[in-house]
């Protein structure tokens, strides 16, 4: 695809500290998931899924890619133990935050375990049992309420996205290392969801119903409307509002978005500013869309999908602005190859690594 080059500028370097937090934001792992026994049919059922095949075998663990200045001699040495430091302080943070697990979607913790990493789109249900979907998941609009709502989990892995139709009718797109947690079928006054990573999100109206998206850090309240929610960490959170009105809560603090805003943590702060949003919801068209974004951030999205590792030979170079577009389905080298045309910087693949010189 043919891409934009406009004018690149310099901004202030990141402060050590800010870079060590940009890097350990990246390592997003979770406490490993019980291994529970329960019937699949009737989710099956629920889900229009065939009741015959085999469980998903729990991942072992993985670490989330990360980025750091280059040391020629030692990368290699130093990025096995940087990723046995990045697994040890992962299960730290997230088994400290799961500690007590409550039943039903809220705004405090998932109720649902799910695996360490996934290699395939996966489905867990409330009781344990995990599954991969490989079809488009449609849950059952008419399914009368004769038993309980059934809670369930849905996981992307790196190098995917995937669209889910809720059983009110919202449609979601989740996008790489994402997960959503919701029920087979909305039975209270609200429609409550829980994500951790990024989803856009096409609600159906109801009025009666409210709409609410919960993370980590913020939650979004609509009847009907299209946004985008991203909260892979604390330094990297945010709704993006593309049509209607939203409720943004983060505490004590609330915002309500207009079309073509954005709401944004900035330390205690639930900042709002006007965004294109055009660039902001390319992920699910099928691209990486970058407009005068730093070149740190744009190596953190393509490590995060690729599952690669970026070393900088330059640290100034973290702090270059582009405007770069690619295709997601490119392969690695590919959009690497896009990347260099610009002539600005000069990444290398090296095995699991690119190098930026």
């Amino acid at each position: 695809m043919e891409q934009d080059n406009k004018h690149t500028k310099e901004q202030q370097p990141l402060s050590p500290l800010e870079q060590w937090e940009l890097q350990s934001a990246l390592n997003r792992e979770h406490a490993s998931a019980p291994d529970v026994e329960a019937a699949w049919h009737e989710v099956s059922r629920r889900l229009e899924l065939p009741v015959d095949g085999g469980d998903v075998e729990e991942a072992s663990s993985d670490v989330s890619p990360v980025l750091w200045p280059k040391m020629r001699p030692f990368v290699r040495w130093a990025a096995g133990i940087a990723a046995v430091l990045a697994l040890m302080l992962g299960y730290h943070y997230w088994s400290g935050l799961q500690e007590s697990v409550p039943v039903n979607v809220n705004a405090d913790s998932f109720a649902i375990h799910v695996p360490d990493s996934v290699d395939e789109v996966t489905v867990t249900t409330a009781d344990g049992r995990t599954r991969h979907v490989q079809e488009e998941m449609a849950l059952n609009k008419s399914a009368e309420a004769i038993t309980p709502a059934q809670l369930m989990a849905l996981s992307v892995p790196r190098g995917q996205d995937y669209h889910l139709t809720l059983a009110d009718g919202t449609q979601v797109w989740l996008n790489a290392e994402s997960r959503l947690e919701f029920p087979d079928r909305f039975n209270g006054e609200t429609r409550e969801v829980r994500l951790r990573g990024e989803a856009y999100f096409e609600v159906k109206k109801d009025a009666k119903r409210p709409f609410i998206v919960h993370t980590d850090y913020l939650t979004t309240r609509v009847l009907g409307t299209s946004f985008d929610v991203r909260a892979y960490s604390r330094r990297d959170v945010s709704v993006t509002l593309v049509s209607g009105r939203v409720q943004v809560n983060a505490g004590d603090l609330s915002r309500v978005l207009s079309p073509g805003e954005q709401a944004a943590l900035t330390g205690s702060q639930l900042a709002v500013k006007a965004v294109d949003t055009y660039p902001i919801t390319q992920w699910k068209e099928g691209f990486f869309y970058f407009d005068n974004q730093s070149l740190f951030f744009i190596m953190q999205e393509l490590s995060k999908w690729y599952g690669v590792n970026v070393s900088f030979d330059d640290r100034s170079k973290m702090n270059v602005r582009l405007h770069f577009v690619v295709e997601r389905s490119k392969s690695l080298r590919e959009a690497v190859a896009n990347l260099n045309a610009l002539g600005v910087v000069h990444a290398e693949v090296d095995g699991n690594m690119v190098i930026i010189n």
